[in-house]
């Protein structure tokens, strides 16, 4: 353990003299990424390593095979998805660190559960005030929601329909017309 920590330590004062590799004339051109591209180039300043033209990636620039993959805590990331996933970590060794595209509800109950075997979380600072923060604001929103709903009224009240009685037989239908007519030449 405490030669994990040593090489750990060594790892990260590499990193912090290791220089970002970038793509040759990535700054030149909008179209280029700075992601790493090797230069295949026959006059390439940086294929070769003139001074002023970057750094290309060589052997001397890893970190020590021992502790290669490894979290800055020790452990050994793995990625989970659920619940289920959580019967393969060993938590002295590894932690987990779940999924993006997992959702808050679900990630919950990884985090409980995970919780209750001891295993760290290794993709959230204090996942505990996480999940105490969450069940508030979703306690907060079916409060809201309650008191939206009693609060709603109709916006538009439909108004009662009037409908004509329509005559039951033929007479009454020639009798209804008649009147009709009536009020048309009369005006009334």
């Amino acid at each position: 353990m405490a030669d994990t920590q040593k090489l750990l330590g060594i790892r990260k004062q590499m990193k912090a003299k290791k220089p970002h590799f970038k793509r040759q004339d990535w700054h030149k051109k909008a179209r280029l990424a700075p992601s790493w591209r090797k230069p295949k180039g026959m006059d390439s300043k940086l294929r070769k390593h003139m001074h002023g033209h970057g750094h290309m990636p060589n052997s001397g620039y890893g970190s020590p095979a021992l502790v290669r993959g490894m979290h800055k805590s020790g452990l050994l990331p793995v990625l989970v998805n659920n619940v289920k996933e959580l019967a393969h970590v060993n938590a002295k060794t590894h932690g987990i660190i779940i999924a993006s595209t997992v959702g808050t509800r679900k990630a919950i109950d990884i985090m409980t559960a995970a919780h209750g075997k001891n295993i760290r979380v290794l993709n959230f600072k204090d996942s505990k005030k996480f999940i105490e923060s969450v069940k508030d604001t979703m306690a907060k929103r079916k409060q809201e929601k309650k008191t939206a709903a009693m609060k709603v009224e109709p916006k538009h009240e439909k108004k009662p329909e009037t409908k004509k009685e329509q005559p039951v037989s033929q007479e009454e239908k020639k009798e209804a017309e008649k009147r009709e007519a009536e009020k048309v030449l009369t005006g009334k």
